[in-house]
Formats: C-alpha cells, structure tokens, sequence
C-alpha cells in the first residue's frame, strides 16, 4: 500500500529540501556548542555538548571563559554563518553567550536560535525555556541539516530578553532577571554561603530565602550590615509613580513566572515586555507579601502596602546599591544610573 498523497507529497518535498542542501543550493546555517566546564552541574555530572562534539568534529566547540577571547570566538561563529547555539551552563553562561551575541551585532539576534541545557547552580533560563529530554541523540538531531530534520523542525518559544546598561558596565549585558537593593545581597549571600556541597536548584534558594526572612537580622553581608537593609532608589524615565527615596529591592524580567513558577509581577503586561516589581522600606509585612506571591493570589492588595508593579518597554533608575543579573553579582561604582529596555522576540529550541 502507497502512502496517503498528503504524506507522499511531504516526504518528496523533504527529501528535496535535503538534497539542496546538500549540494549548496539551499542556504542553511551551522550549529555551535557552548559548554561552561566549571558549572556546578557539568563538573559533578560530565557534558553531553562535549560528548556530542567528540561524536562529529565537525561542530565547533567554545570553552566559556570570563575574558574577551569568548566574546570574540562566539562574533566570529556568528560572522562565519552560525545560527544555532546549543549552551550548556547556568543562567552566567547563557547570559555571557547572548551578551557576546548582542555586542558583536545587535540585530543578529533575531536571527539566532539557543537551545539550552541546564549546568549551574541556578538554571530559571532552562526552567522557564530550555530543551526538554536533552539526549545525546536528540542534541545530534538539532545540530544536523538532514532530511530528518527538514522533516520534524524543533519546536521553537519566542521570548525577549532583557537589555542592562548601566555607569560602570563597558557594555550592555543580555539576561533575563535583574535585581537591586537587599534582594541583590540576599542572592549573592545565597549563593556563596548557604548553598551546600552538591545542593543547588530552585528548592534550595527557595529554602534559603526563607532562613533569610525568618531571621532577617541573623544574616550579614561582608560589610557586617544586614543584608535585608535600605537602600537609596530614584526612578527615572517609565518609572511611573515610584518614590524616591529608600526601597527594599527592586526585581525586573521578562519571563512571566521565575523559579518554582513563582509571578511576582502583576503589571498590564500590554504595556511592554518589560515587567516591574518594586518593594518599599521598610518591607512591610514581608512574609505575607512572599505568601502572596507563593500563592499567585491577592497580588494586587500588596499595593496598600507599598509594593508596585508595572510593564514597560524601558525604565531607567539610579540606586545605591548592587545589582544582580542572572546570579552574577554587579559590584559597581555607587551610585548607578541603570537603563533597562528589552531585546525584540528571541527564538529557544525545545
């Protein structure tokens, strides 16, 4: 028996896509991995990126390492055709893979596509829009332009990005979550004194955050102070009815839920990508407002308290205090004007 006509007229197409591939008739672009080699999850557990590159050699490979030869190796895979990355590492590393991206050519990135595999100690950018069962022959599939692939495509997410820029930064950066204020203090102190040997992931911040505000003066920063302390905010251009004057912390993305599917904002998300929460000092009534948030309900009622959200395109802002971009604590001079603004739609293999 033949096959149906629709299903016949699909795989003569198929093939002949792959057939002008292969003789060069068909424009089609070139897979790279990305592979962070000191991430938490890749050092205990080994690479897949790694073991799929020792399986066809023909696929470039890029070490991460924090200096300039990154950004340059990952311009030249972009100005050399490549389209796809595959980055294997924690949030730090998909955020140096989109900045590097970003500062060779900001347009380039529409046209790119990422697919990511967990490897950190924090992972919201492969929770919210990683590959789903990353196999070894799964990632070979995507990494290939076969007649298998020009048949069965990846399913593909459009999510923007968040673009920082900010006094003290010799270039924007490219993430997905940015912190301010004693919520910055809080992640950073998470990280480096509270996480265990072999615990990371969501659960354990979650857990962590919670030691934090039932003892909010047990906790202290390198400097002594408290780590749920005030600091100096004033809200620029798109920072609507913000005061000006001492806040908790302020928390801005683009991704609607973050870790554990937490939604903290609760803005007109019709006004722009951009989304905005923003909480007053003293933190008034904290561990209610965090219930809330748990929950997803009564958002809106935190308002009487202080607490704001909103959606924008762009917002500037000048704080005295740290910043966090996806775990990577900012240390800059203070204090910072900050503008942030968001990429367009973002392509993300699942």
């Amino acid at each position: 028996m033949g096959w149906p006509a629709g299903a016949a007229h699909r795989a003569d197409l198929c093939r002949a896509l792959a057939h002008l591939a292969d003789r060069g008739s068909l424009v089609k672009g070139r897979c790279a991995l990305v592979v962070n080699t000191r991430s938490h999850l890749v050092s205990r557990k080994g690479s897949r990126l790694e073991t799929l590159a020792g399986k066809d050699t023909s696929l470039p490979l890029v070490h991460f390492e924090a200096s300039s030869k990154f950004d340059e190796a990952i311009g030249r895979l972009v100005q050399e055709g490549c389209d796809t990355f595959l980055v294997e590492g924690g949030d730090g590393t998909v955020l140096a893979v989109l900045t590097a991206c970003y500062n060779f050519d900001p347009a380039c990135l529409s046209r790119l596509r990422f697919g990511i595999l967990a490897g950190g100690s924090t992972n919201l950018a492969h929770e919210r829009l990683g590959l789903r069962r990353p196999t070894v022959d799964k990632l070979a599939r995507l990494a290939s332009a076969t007649e298998a692939l020009a048949c069965a495509p990846p399913v593909l997410t459009s999510q923007p990005a968040l673009i920082v820029e900010a006094d003290g930064l010799p270039r924007p950066l490219v993430g997905f979550l940015l912190s301010t204020g004693a919520l910055a203090l809080a992640m950073d102190h998470v990280q480096h004194h509270m996480f265990g040997s072999g615990r990371r992931g969501p659960a354990a911040i979650a857990s962590s955050l919670v030691k934090l505000v039932a003892r909010p003066h047990h906790y202290l920063a390198e400097d002594g102070e408290p780590l749920l302390r005030p600091s100096r905010f004033s809200p620029g251009e798109g920072g609507r009815c913000l005061p000006d004057g001492a806040h908790g912390f302020l928390l801005a993305s683009t991704l609607d839920r973050l870790s554990l599917g937490l939604s903290p904002f609760w803005g007109d998300t019709e006004e722009g990508a951009l989304q905005v929460t923003y909480a007053p000092w003293p933190l008034k009534r904290l561990r209610p407002a965090l219930l809330r948030v748990a929950t997803g309900y009564g958002l809106s009622s935190l308002e009487a308290r202080g607490y704001r959200s909103f959606a924008s395109d762009a917002f500037d802002f000048t704080v005295h205090s740290p910043l966090m971009l996806d775990g990577e604590l900012l240390a800059l001079d203070q204090p910072t004007s900050v503008r942030v603004k968001t990429t367009g739609d973002l392509q993300w293999i699942r």
